[in-house]
């Protein structure tokens, strides 16, 4: 698989906005300008330079998901088959043990017991994949595992080296000792469960080999107590504030973030439950590994938003000498309307910024929009009609050009032959062959999705020519797809349906803008970016801190 890095792609026009210290009421000064601001396509113009950017690029991956190596489903070939079509990087993380595990009802623990022989007897097989899967350019994949614990908290290992062994520990000292002389890391997830059900431990956190912390995955969102993505799905209950991400900044901690899958039906970078964003520059594992160790992270739930951010031009997960002036400049690149970004000092908001206020009613057609193309729905489950269907679909632009296609599938259903595929990639035109069904749909939404970049005109025109489930074809220009989305059927009531949505453009999907708050001298500052899309998806940045 060819790299599919994001290079930096810049909206001009940049308000200017200052605030206080963090108890100080927030204070405004917009640029003059502001009302004339458009946020335009540009690759060139604009304020901000955000030179780092050409420093590196930006790869996506699943550093967490699971297969029937272990105990969850699916076979390992199929694991790699998947994460080779849309991912630049893997790092399978089987099941290994649980030293404190306890004796459940019905022997449901041997489910775990279970699993972890599978590993054993096969760990052989997991390291010769990982080393072969590994492509300098093309794809990274890292030797990884997961270790349990009731009262220590979940990490996961990874490995800077093919062929390292599957070592078993009954304390987390044993473990953090491990992997000090072997020059791997383990990141602790799911941190929000309570302490004792494999929550976060946080007098055992190591920080020296736990550079960051997955806050995202199919689990829920452990940001703090009150966001979005609940934990909802497992026994160990919902989130506990001690153990949220904020709690562990207050502490003093100075984690990245991350999210990845851990997806059990064995399909890594599922959408929706999770994806790292990497800074590196270039696709290599020891560049991957660099760039966690340093930080240089960031989390989405689902959508691949491009989050880059700076403070006084030093990168995401930077540590800052104090300074009484701190200049962030920030670009966010979304894949729906951006509803606001936030810059948080202290776990508090000090910053919103809205694109839409900086959207001329009378700008000019942008030429270059977000379409995107979902597939499912079906019959209402409580008709007892579930079945999966198998989608064909070509998807062909005239008087524009694609510029890029994103797949958005999701988990669900579990198939062990079927695949979700772009099987053409061209500028006029994308075929594409997926399945969808309301059995075991991730959030019971049985849909999946590609996401379209079209550079065109009022009077381009995508057509949609769908042969499975059903015959269907139609077509509308990009003027009509500007003003209302369009729904049709392949065939009568209760049948799968496909919609087209609304467009997306530059200047609701792109944002950049400086921000300066001011320190005070004698205590440290830390802050993090939060970008938040009208779909309810969500991107984080590493933190930054600033020196007392």
């Amino acid at each position: 698989m060819q790299a599919r890095a994001e290079t930096p792609r810049l909206a001009g026009g940049c308000p200017t906005v200052v605030s206080g210290t963090k108890d100080s009421l927030l204070r405004e000064a917009i640029n003059p300008a502001r009302q004339a601001i458009t946020n335009s396509w540009s690759e060139t113009q604009g304020c901000i330079t955000l030179g780092a950017m050409n420093d590196y690029q930006l790869f996506w991956g699943d550093l967490h998901n699971h297969n029937a190596v272990g105990y969850a489903r699916g076979s390992i070939e199929r694991t790699y088959d998947i994460a080779q079509e849309h991912l630049d990087v893997l790092a399978f993380t089987p099941h290994s043990q649980w030293h404190d595990m306890p004796e459940m009802p019905n022997d449901a623990h041997m489910k775990w017991v279970n699993g972890f022989k599978v590993l054993q007897d096969n760990w052989p097989k997991v390291q010769r994949l990982a080393a072969e899967s590994n492509r300098k350019g093309k794809f990274v994949s890292i030797l990884a595992y997961e270790w349990h614990s009731s009262f220590f908290g979940d990490y996961c290992l990874y490995y800077p080296a093919d062929h390292s062994p599957l070592k078993y520990h009954d304390h987390v000292r044993d473990l953090q000792n491990y992997v000090k002389g072997t020059g791997a890391m383990i990141v602790p997830h799911h941190l929000a469960y309570k302490q004792g059900w494999r929550g976060a431990n946080w007098d055992y956190l190591e920080p020296s080999v736990s550079p960051v912390m997955e806050i995202m995955s199919e689990h829920g969102l452990s940001e703090h107590d009150r966001a979005g993505f609940r934990y909802i799905r497992h026994s160990m209950g919902g989130r506990w504030t001690r153990n949220t991400l904020q709690a562990a900044l207050q502490r003093g901690f100075r984690p990245g973030v991350i999210a990845s899958s851990d997806d059990h039906l064995g399909y890594p970078g599922a959408y929706g439950e999770g994806l790292a964003g990497i800074w590196a520059k270039e696709l290599s594992r020891a560049a991957i590994m660099e760039a966690l160790w340093n930080r240089r992270t960031i989390a989405v739930s689902g959508d691949r938003i491009r989050l880059f951010a700076t403070l006084n031009d030093q990168l995401m997960g930077s540590e800052i000498p104090f300074t009484r002036e701190s200049e962030f400049e920030i670009s966010v690149q979304g894949k729906d309307e951006i509803e606001k970004i936030e810059i948080l000092k202290h776990n508090r908001v000090v910053y919103r910024y809205f694109p839409e206020d900086y959207v001329r009613d009378d700008g000019p057609w942008p030429g270059r929009v977000l379409s995107r193309v979902e597939f499912g729905w079906g019959p209402w489950g409580d008709l007892n009609m579930t079945r999966i269907a198998d989608w064909d679909a070509t998807i062909t632009v005239t008087n524009g050009k694609i510029a890029s296609l994103t797949p958005c599938f999701q988990s669900g259903p579990f198939d062990e032959d079927r695949r979700d595929r772009i099987l053409e990639r061209k500028d006029s035109s994308s075929r594409v062959r997926l399945f969808t069904s309301r059995k075991q749909a991730y959030e019971e939404k049985p849909t999946k999705s590609v996401l379209l970049e079209i550079i065109g005109g009022r009077d381009a025109v995508i057509r949609l020519a769908v042969t499975k489930p059903a015959p269907l074809q139609f077509q509308r220009t990009l003027g009509e797809l500007a003003e209302n989305s369009e729904v049709e059927f392949t065939g009568p009531f209760t049948a799968e349906s496909v919609l087209i949505h609304r467009l997306v453009t530059p200047e609701l999907y792109n944002a950049r803008f400086r921000h300066t708050d001011y320190g005070r001298a004698g205590k440290t500052d830390y802050y993090y970016v939060r970008a938040t899309q009208a779909n309810g998806h969500q991107a984080w940045s590493s933190p930054f801190w600033v020196e007392a």
